[in-house]
């Protein structure tokens, strides 16, 4: 299965977006994406190259090796002994968010390490874009997914960054929620690329959340307050970055 590319394991904290916002939980985040957003609020997690560091809205080029949200290449056990250092997640289980990064690039070597904390009845939410889709043996050990399909504010060249077949192959496990990330341009954002993808993938819209992008609270307020009553309108949901409106753009919260 190989070792896991790992850029941080921190908690206890809240889960901050979409449907299980508010929720107590761990976070395992994975280093690596071959996405390139460019209001990423994890470019530490890949704009490691003079190349990747231009694709985003910072410039800013991140050590792959920095010890503090680099590059760790870890063992399953080494990430489990990290949590169980953190909370007891063998007898007090909780919501353990996979991130990233993209974690779904390294899904047979993750498969060990979910399988354990599945058996020990930790609730694993994976958090994707949408562009991969599950192993049978990766899907077995997963409570939620929560898919992320990135818009063409992202910067990303659409061939990259939509995959139809991997996001039908994620709402027929029945237990993926998809959120989408809406900018100053939401309209445009909302009535053409989101009711599209909707549309297209026949995706349930209970199951559809709309949120805005930025890492500073009153913005996103003044943002989400915009596109509500558009996005009720049309039986999708609206999430808060819960952890910005409490902790700003703190890394490990």
């Amino acid at each position: 299965m190989g070792q896991l590319k790992i850029s941080q394991v921190f908690g206890p904290t809240i889960q901050g977006e979409g449907s299980a916002a508010g929720r107590h939980c761990l976070f395992v985040r994975t280093f690596h994406c071959p996405l390139e957003c460019e209001w990423c609020d994890t470019p530490y997690t890949w704009a490691v190259t003079d190349a990747k560091a231009a694709a985003h809205r910072d410039g800013f080029k991140y050590e792959r090796d920095e010890p503090g949200y680099g590059l760790k290449r870890m063992e399953p056990w080494e990430v489990l002994d990290r949590l169980l250092a953190l909370w007891d997640v063998q007898d007090r289980p909780t919501v353990i968010v996979v991130s990233g990064g993209e974690p779904m690039v390294q899904q047979p070597a993750l498969i060990p390490l979910l399988h354990t904390l599945a058996e020990w009845g930790n609730e694993v939410h994976v958090e994707t874009a949408g562009i991969l889709a599950p192993l049978p043996e990766f899907d077995a050990c997963v409570t939620q997914y929560n898919v992320s399909p990135k818009l063409a504010s992202s910067g990303n060249r659409l061939s990259k960054r939509y995959r139809p077949a991997a996001l039908e192959a994620l709402r027929d496990t029945g237990r993926a929620w998809f959120k989408f990330v809406l900018t100053s341009e939401w309209e445009a954002e909302l009535a053409g690329e989101v009711d599209g993808i909707v549309r297209d993938c026949s995706l349930d819209a209970r199951r559809v959340m709309v949120m805005p992008e930025g890492a500073e609270a009153e913005g996103n307020v003044r943002l989400a307050r915009k596109f509500a009553d558009a996005a009720t309108r049309r039986g999708y949901g609206v999430s808060f970055r819960t952890h910005v409106l409490l902790w700003g753009n703190d890394r490990d919260r």
